[in-house]
């Protein structure tokens, strides 16, 4: 009996696997869609205003230079396990409290690892050096980026989500 149990699974299998895998036409990979040169163009250059906003040393016009590179429905995620923050006015909140006195970029650099996606969602990745004082501390970290942006309804490409990691920089 045990014999014939193990002959009915091996036949099973074998029947299983002689089947060959059929793949859908419609699952073929659209060619239409892709990122142009010049979407690649446009989210370096994001990724360029983002880095630019920060050495504005008015603080005023920091604050509406980064914040109008941001989608209205934005969702960033701090580094360090921090709670993310929803929608321009939480981000305003969160980098310009007005309790606080403005933060001083040292400096900040970004180095864009790649730029992927297709005409509606895009990625940014990279690797990132910044040094500032906030509050009278000098803080200098580095670590890794990632920037999701889609295009506005006028087709300029907005960040939607962002989210870095940091360590401390000596």
């Amino acid at each position: 009996m045990q014999r014939f149990a193990l002959v009915m699974a091996a036949a099973l299998l074998g029947a299983c696997s002689a089947q060959e895998a059929t793949v859908p036409l419609d699952s073929e990979p659209l060619n239409g869609g892709a990122l142009t040169s010049g979407d690649r163009a446009a989210l370096h250059a994001l990724d360029t205003a983002y880095v630019k906003a920060w050495l504005d040393p008015d603080g005023a016009t920091r604050s509406e230079a980064l914040l109008s590179l941001f989608a209205p429905d934005v969702v960033v995620y701090p580094g360090r396990g921090r709670a993310p923050l929803n929608g321009i006015e939480e981000l305003r909140a969160y980098w310009f409290a007005e309790d606080f006195s403005p933060t001083e970029i040292e400096y900040i650099e970004h180095e864009t690892l790649a730029v992927e996606g297709s005409e509606a969602l895009a990625a940014i990745t990279g690797h990132s050096k910044i040094a500032f004082v906030s509050n009278g501390r000098r803080i200098a970290q580095e670590g890794h980026y990632i920037i999701h942006a889609r295009p506005d309804d006028a087709g300029y490409w907005r960040i939607e989500r962002m989210m870095w990691s940091a360590r401390a920089r000596e």
